[in-house]
């Protein structure tokens, strides 16, 4: 975490270290702390689709289907434009799974 937090202090427009941060926050529990990271990250790099998918993921796990569904639906469309079939399909099924 110290690493992605001098990262950031460093290079502020470091899209790839505030999507970093936010994936070891949700792997500790700080749900809302990597939302705010993925937010960050997306701000900076607004075709992130990583950083759309794991916010979906965190938005999931705290309840905000409709606010996960959104998230994956536009990591799907961020990877479909970026050939990344398999991850489209993942947010796609994610998608599908939270709309049972």
């Amino acid at each position: 975490m110290a690493d992605y937090n001098q990262a950031t202090n460093i290079k502020p427009d470091y899209a790839d270290a505030y999507n970093n941060r936010g994936s070891a926050k949700y792997e500790l529990g700080d749900k809302q702390g990597a939302i705010a990271d993925y937010n960050q990250a997306i701000k900076i790099k607004p075709d992130y689709a990583d950083a759309y998918f794991w916010r979906g993921s965190a938005k999931s796990d705290l309840g905000d289907k409709q606010g996960a569904i959104a998230d994956y639906n536009q990591a799907a469309q961020l990877y479909a434009q970026q050939n990344k079939m398999v991850d489209y399909q993942d947010a796609l099924n994610q998608v599908k799974n939270l709309e049972k």
